[in-house]
């Protein structure tokens, strides 16, 4: 029999993609990356700070081994510190929830922010107006790629699609390249950001997680599935 059920679109980078394919089980997956992930040479010595801001395994990706404490956005980015030989400390949430952990603990800087080239949060702009002293330095880039013909494909048909989004910056990539659309698309957002990055697009069936995290967006997903 013919599987009629909705088909998920990540279009998170390819490793990410992969991995939250796996955690949605048998749901049917199309995967189209919008952004390839470059990791950037770091031009920076870590002696002198006292530890170290990841908003995402990307940054972690790119540090040098060291042992320093890593103040981490979320769960997959404090584990993959640890696996680093870091001393991680999860914020279990958003970027507001990163800087909120760094403040009510009164850490002490300097801190280094290892960040894409595009970010998102303002994290050490926040944490220097609260008086600590932050560096940022580029440990990645994120460049936009094209959808592909598979995902246009599924796109232009008739099917349901379901349309996890995990960034701001990955909405807006999709609204400027997606074309036609014959789809019934169903938007899962991981923030009021991101929902707010469609903001005058055709998209408006959107639900947003009710915890910015992959448990959070899973639930959804799930959600619309059986809707």
């Amino acid at each position: 029999m013919p599987d009629n059920r909705p088909t998920v679109l990540l279009t998170r980078p390819q490793a990410q993609a992969e991995r939250f394919a796996q955690a949605l089980g048998d749901i049917p997956v199309v995967i189209s990356p919008l952004m390839r992930i470059e990791q950037q040479p770091l031009d920076v010595e870590l002696t002198g700070y006292r530890g170290l801001v990841f908003t995402s395994e990307n940054g972690v990706w790119a540090c040098p081994q060291c042992a320093l404490p890593a103040f981490c956005v979320g769960d997959r980015t404090a584990q993959a510190a640890k696996d680093a030989g870091m001393r991680a400390v999860s914020a279990k949430g958003s970027a507001d929830d990163l800087v909120r952990i760094i403040a009510d603990r009164a850490v002490e800087g300097p801190l280094l922010h290892i960040r894409g080239e595009h970010t998102r949060g303002d994290v050490a702009g926040k944490l220097r107006a609260l008086g600590l002293r932050v560096d940022e330095v580029v440990g990645y880039r994120q460049v936009a790629r094209p959808l592909s013909e598979q995902a246009r494909k599924l796109l232009g048909g008739e099917s349901i699609v379901i349309l996890p989004l995990f960034s701001p910056r990955t909405a807006r990539l999709f609204v400027a390249d997606v074309g036609r659309i014959g789809a019934r698309v169903r938007v899962v957002a991981i923030s009021e950001a991101v929902k707010e990055a469609l903001s005058g697009s055709v998209f408006d069936d959107i639900t947003v997680s009710t915890t910015p995290d992959a448990k959070g967006m899973i639930a959804a997903i799930q959600g619309r599935i059986d809707a």
